[in-house]
């Protein structure tokens, strides 16, 4: 889901993400990939509510409709859908399993998990192991219970899938009672990160357990690769998942055709009585400008994309808005001679004028986005959190507006001298050919549009390449083919915005450190991993340079120390101390700010709308229901987690 957001203006592609992907990108969710505001402060341009709180009902009669519609960006057939959770083919966008199936947590834009199928998680044995209790309200379609063994199946399935078993993993799973399951872990794990990390939806142990028992009857590897492609061709359409009750989900596929996929409540699902709605219409349209039409014409009523004519529209308004942890930014790879030189990554993160690309992104998204005015790698909310004011106030500031003549004289410093309108570096080469990547959505590209100009003018000659998203996907987690690439970092928490494991963090290193052992105490494993070579294989970042201990430092003088990112990570997504988060934090945020591997250009804000003359909406207020103020967390996530979870109602009459 989180990653959803990214489509920006939403138009994303058909290509699914693997769950190793979706790990590794998200961290928590996807992952975790969120962390905000959390909506509180009327005030803040960026975090604005409604001015007509939507969540007060009308009255105590009967509603005046028991129908909603939405939109499904997505060039999709229903009739055509594979469900199939243990698939990588599937022919549906990731984010539609939660609308009919359930995890165990989703993380909000905060990384707070929301509690779903778990009704609590608590880390123990210091950390070793973590024990889920379920919620005992929640049934499969069919009427059965959903139950430890679910999550337990689900779970050894992953483990063939993807490791050739759970004897290759560095987990285990255990049933302790019918509501409760145990995930023993190898090592420590951060509670506030790994709570999060629940969120593969859940299977139904009694339709997969055939698939378990032909894995664990499988003799060596090629069998259980066998079994694996078997499992992968088993199709599950939408109304297999209906009559065979292997969703647990809110809404149950109706009728389905090629414009709308009608579904009906399943009113067994413990939160059923949160909604007075009966019937969700999910209206497939894909192109841009069909959505605007059906919005202007009425036919949409809740949807977060095309703000910018949502706002000007008389039917619909503006319902929620709130920053998330994700910053969006401009990595760069150091293959590349003059980006792997300090002074050229300095010289245009000086050049870059942050307020005012958030001032062209508000006339193409109708949204505020907060500019940054340094590199730190962190959210500003999480930065106030895990850094704190004071250490910020030292840290080298790049600025929110344009520095040219800084951007200059850091080029010149470093030997650099201009010659045609274009730099050139001191051995006599040119900055010029550069590549640089846009995913081929709304809001990428118009950065891309905005930047690209304003780095060739400068005299950093690029060429914006703008491919499909299967050719974007492909540059950008396999070949590396670019100089300079806009995506963005998920910050919930450190140990997601500084992951080791996804140049969507600080970069990708795991793959030449030699893997660490696990230690039978369940203590941090604090040992310095052994490298394979002395550079990452993806953006050849070192692994182990040295940087100024004097925060600030602008030059590479003084007292210098090590950076040791893949021990630093462990550490943080280890500990039980928050106290030692921030202080590996602060280590983190340093070198990235001295070293600027990335430049961040915002953080990112969500917005959604809706009809709010017929239905209520959340926003920063406690829903009307008794478990509303509990769940209040819930209204910093995404559009069709409002929906699915119960939080829209219609107004009565």
């Amino acid at each position: 889901m989180a990653n959803a957001n990214h489509g920006s203006d939403g138009y994303a592609d058909g290509n699914r993400l693997t769950r190793r992907q979706w790990l590794a990108l998200g961290g928590s969710a996807a992952m975790a990939g969120l962390a905000g505001c959390g909506g509180s402060n009327p005030n803040d341009p960026n975090v604005t509510m409604s001015s007509n709180p939507s969540n007060t009902d009308g009255g105590d009669g009967a509603a005046v409709t028991t129908e909603i519609n939405m939109r499904a960006p997505v060039s999709w057939q229903p009739s055509q859908a594979n469900v199939n959770p243990f698939t990588d083919t599937k022919n549906t966008e990731f984010w539609m399993d939660y609308m009919w199936s359930e995890s165990l947590v989703y993380p909000n834009s905060e990384g707070t998990p929301i509690y779903w199928l778990a009704d609590d998680i608590s880390l123990k044995a210091g950390g070793c192991e973590v024990h889920i209790k379920l919620n005992e309200d929640y049934t499969w379609w069919d009427g059965t219970p959903v139950t430890a063994k679910d999550v337990r199946t689900t779970n050894l399935l992953y483990d063939y899938k993807d490791y050739m078993g759970p004897d290759q993993t560095d987990d285990s799973w255990e049933v302790v009672d019918k509501y409760t399951v145990k995930n023993v872990l190898a090592g420590p794990a951060n509670p506030s990160l790994k709570k999060s990390t629940y969120y593969s939806v859940i299977a139904k142990h009694d339709y997969f357990k055939s698939w378990l028992e032909k894995y664990k009857d499988a003799g060596g590897d090629s069998a259980i690769k066998k079994v694996t492609k078997n499992l992968q061709e088993d199709t599950i359409t939408l109304q297999d998942l209906k009559d065979k009750g292997l969703g647990c989900g809110m809404w149950k596929p109706a009728q389905l055709s090629p414009t709308m996929a009608s579904h009906t409540k399943y009113k067994d699902h413990p939160r059923a009585d949160w909604t007075n709605l009966e019937t969700f219409n999910w209206r497939l349209i894909s192109e841009k400008q069909k959505a605007i039409q059906a919005l202007n014409t009425g036919k949409l009523d809740i949807g977060d994309k095309t703000i910018t004519q949502a706002q000007s529209n008389d039917r619909v308004e503006v319902f929620n808005r709130f920053g998330t942890s994700s910053i969006v930014k401009l990595a760069m790879n150091w293959n590349n001679e003059h980006l792997a030189r300090r002074p050229v990554r300095r010289a245009i993160a000086y050049l870059l004028d942050h307020d005012e690309l958030v001032k062209v992104l508000k006339t193409t998204q109708g949204l505020n986005y907060k500019s940054r005015d340094t590199v730190n790698g962190l959210s500003s909310k999480q930065a106030d959190k895990w850094l704190g004011k004071s250490f910020q106030n030292d840290l080298i500031s790049y600025g929110r507006k344009s520095k040219s003549e800084k951007a200059k004289k850091v080029l010149q410093d470093a030997g650099y001298s201009k010659n045609g309108g274009v730099w050139v570096g001191p051995d006599g080469s040119k900055v010029n050919n550069l590549t640089y990547l846009t995913p081929p959505w709304n809001i990428y590209e118009t950065i891309g549009k905005y930047v690209s100009p304003k780095l060739d003018k400068f005299g950093f000659k690029n060429k914006l390449i703008i491919p499909s998203s299967s050719g974007f996907w492909q540059r950008w987690t396999e070949t590396h083919d670019f100089d300079m690439v806009n995506w963005y970092s998920n910050t919930s928490h450190p140990g997601n915005a500084f992951t080791t494991a996804s140049v969507g963090g600080i970069g990708k290193y795991d793959e030449i450190a030699a893997a660490l052992e696990s230690s039978d105490d369940c203590k941090v494993n604090r040992t310095t991993p052994e490298l394979a070579q002395p550079r990452s294989k993806k953006l050849n970042h070192p692994i182990r340079p040295k940087y100024p201990k004097k925060v600030g430092t602008m030059g590479s003088g003084g007292a210098k120390q090590t950076f040791y990112p893949i021990k630093w990570n462990n550490i943080m997504t280890q500990t039980q101390s928050a106290d030692e988060v921030k202080k590996f934090s602060k280590k983190f945020a340093w070198y990235m700010n001295w070293q600027v591997p990335h430049i961040g250009f915002y953080d990112e804000t969500r917005a959604y709308w809706g009809n709010t003359s017929k239905f209520n909406f959340p926003t920063n207020k406690a829903d009307n229901h008794p478990q509303g103020e509990a769940t209040k967390s819930e209204h910093l996530t995404n559009a069709i987690e409002f929906l699915m979870k119960g939080h829209i109602s219609a107004k009565t009459k």
